[in-house]
């Protein structure tokens, strides 16, 4: 009961983001990831003396009382309560928000709604336009693979600001580096090459993925590329790409008063030469992928970590925890196998505690993936808010957060090499690699647990060679008051509208659907799921929309936060900026403050509508 205070502060703290001053709160809000979030010391409420008076008169109601217990009733109450208090924290953060939003003039980033015409806006790639049922005659898989730098030239002797937890936090160091990993897929039916490219950044504005487009779209033409999908591995120690992290306060105040006026140029938080830099090199990518492609075979498998090495922080803990797992082998001898991993997970562990660039887990697992001969690309997941599980990792060892980044990426890489092996041919794995997690020098040691053991393997399928894509792009309405703020003040890229009429504010976004043979669906997404909106189930209660795997087959998965970064994607009926949920399982209130950065309370019917509205367009 403790933990209802923790909504009280996380309003106190939303009064705060509401100004100028702390516009940043479209950065995310930070919580360590295994942090316990009770709030020790605070005075409690006796909800089960409360709860006692309510029962008093339950003998008077008869037969219906008698079967419900005592816990049911607190149940009944306890998600009463955290429904009262999240409504009244909604109207309380608009009515403030809107009061504010009324002192800010709109800047010239803002562009009319009533003169838009999305048919003409350009650089939207829609993909194919018939969908196969079976592989063409002779079809087979090809695949290219190609990764660069992202690090702008001068990194190391200019200081650049980080993107994900802290507050204008400005860097020459870096732990490892940040990259573009792309990869350009065929199935050689004729109708048109698919490249997903993955930067190591925290997200990228559609606006933005749309001038990477723009910059191959003559090599795309030439080369009949059909769709080109830019997302992110979500690191949250990389560089600022959405422009919320960099000189917040100074920009604002910039846009809002000269800026408005039209006396000075509006300042953007993102980084000119950092995007130039992401605009060349995944350009480079793109054409060195598609240069590079080869024929070969490609198969699935999927594998369960989610109960030792992942955890969500917000109740009811409903998402998928399988790591999928994609290989691509080529026909021609010699040639680099390329594995494709996605899960849900966000990479955060090193933007904690560290002022140091980092891609977090992900170079890591890809070390152990080249050691074994095997290009890598990790495509971000259903991530909702999900975070990793240090506990088996860690492995008892004193570590700081970058060590556990860096053992967590190990063993990831290891799960992804020994998905169909015995727990025998692991323990050769292992040390052929050259035992990167220290089975020789740990084993027997307390609290150190080898990954390989009592491992057991799962099966591995070959997926037909067909791939069926097709994209939407739409006008989704940003009824977030705090977002409303960012996007009126111009720090950011991304593409906002402004309806004169209404009032009311929009973006641009998109979103696709694809088909790998009958093995995968793969909703491509512009934020990040909650797990209930793809599984069903406890939290997906009074939404309009059954889930994603009830409407379009159980094999269906989510790449998030690709082509568009509008945040959290939460069911209507449980929207909150800041509150809290009750956690019958055990007995506590956890906070759920994650939609503070989230388009608003319709964005996951409006999203979910639009991917019904898509998938019936080809289906």
């Amino acid at each position: 009961m403790k933990k209802v205070w923790l909504s009280v502060l996380s309003v106190i703290l939303c009064f705060s983001l509401m100004i100028p001053a702390a516009v940043p709160a479209f950065a995310e809000t930070a919580e360590a990831p295994e942090t316990d979030s009770t709030v020790e010391n605070l005075p409690a409420i006796d909800i089960d003396g409360i709860l006692g008076s309510l029962e008093g008169p339950a003998d008077e109601l008869g037969d219906m009382f008698e079967s419900l217990s005592s816990t049911s009733i607190k149940t009944i109450f306890m998600n009463t309560l955290a429904k009262v208090v999240n409504t009244l924290s909604n109207a309380l953060i608009t009515v403030l928000g809107k009061g504010i939003n009324l002192f800010i003039p709109k800047t010239p980033a803002l562009n009319s709604y009533a003169d838009f015409n999305l048919d003409e806006y350009g650089n939207f790639y829609e993909g194919m336009d018939e969908f196969l049922d079976k592989p063409a005659v002779g079809a087979r898989w090809s695949l290219g693979y190609a990764q660069e730098s992202i690090l702008p030239d001068d990194f190391g002797t200019v200081p650049y600001t980080m993107g994900g937890y802290g507050l204008m936090a400005e860097t020459t160091e870096t732990f490892d580096g940040l990259w573009v990993r792309t990869i350009v897929l065929d199935d050689g039916s004729g109708r048109g090459k698919v490249a997903f490219c993955v930067l190591d950044a925290i997200g990228i504005a559609n606006a933005d993925v749309r001038l990477i487009r723009a910059a191959v779209a003559d090599f795309a033409e030439a080369n009949n590329i059909v769709s080109i999908n830019v997302s992110v591995t979500h690191t949250h120690s990389g560089i600022d790409l959405q422009g919320v992290w960099d000189n917040t306060v100074g920009n604002v105040l910039n846009n809002i008063t000269l800026g408005a006026l039209g006396l000075t140029d509006l300042q953007s938080g993102v980084d000119r030469k950092f995007l130039q830099t992401i605009i060349d090199q995944t350009a480079k990518s793109i054409k060195d992928a598609t240069a590079d492609m080869k024929t070969g075979e490609l198969t699935l498998a999927k594998m369960d970590i989610g109960a030792d090495y992942l955890r969500d922080r917000t109740y009811p803990d409903n998402y998928d925890g399988n790591m999928y797992r994609l290989e691509f082998t080529p026909d021609k001898a010699g040639a680099t196998p390329t594995i494709i991993a996605t899960f849900g997970v966000h990479p955060e562990n090193s933007g904690f505690g560290h002022t140091v660039i980092s891609a977090d887990f992900i170079p890591y697992t890809e070390e152990v993936l080249n050691a074994a001969g095997y290009n890598f690309i990790f495509i971000q997941g259903a991530v909702g808010t999900i975070t990793y599980d240090r506990q088996y990792s860690n492995d008892g060892l004193d570590l700081t957060r970058y060590e556990e980044a860096v053992r967590y990426g190990w063993e990831i890489g290891y799960f992804l090499l020994g998905m169909e092996l015995t727990e025998e041919e692991c323990e050769a794995l292992n040390f052929e690699l050259g035992d990167f997690l220290g089975v020789a020098e740990y084993e027997g040691q307390e609290n150190y647990t080898v990954w390989y053991e009592g491992w057991t393997p799962v099966e591995e399928e070959v997926v037909k060679p067909m791939l069926n894509i097709k994209h939407m792009q739409y006008v989704i309405e940003v009824s977030n008051v705090l977002l409303d703020i960012i996007g009126k003040s111009g720090i950011t890229d991304y593409f906002f509208l402004y309806d004169d009429a209404t009032g009311k504010y929009y973006e641009v976004t998109e979103c696709g659907y694809m088909e790998l043979g009958d093995s995968l669906n793969i909703l491509i997404s512009p934020g990040e799921h909650y797990g209930e909106i793809l599984k069903g189930g406890k939290g997906l209660e009074n939404f309009e929309y059954d889930s994603y795997r009830d409407m379009f087959g159980e094999n269906t998965i989510i790449f998030d936060l690709a082509n568009d970064a509008i945040g959290y994607i939460e069911p209507d009926p449980e929207f909150v900026m800041a509150g809290m949920k009750y956690d019958e399982k055990d007995d506590e209130f956890d906070t759920d403050t994650w939609c503070l950065i989230s388009f608003g309370e319709h964005t996951a019917s409006t999203v979910a509508g639009k991917f019904v509205e898509l998938v019936d367009s080809v289906r």
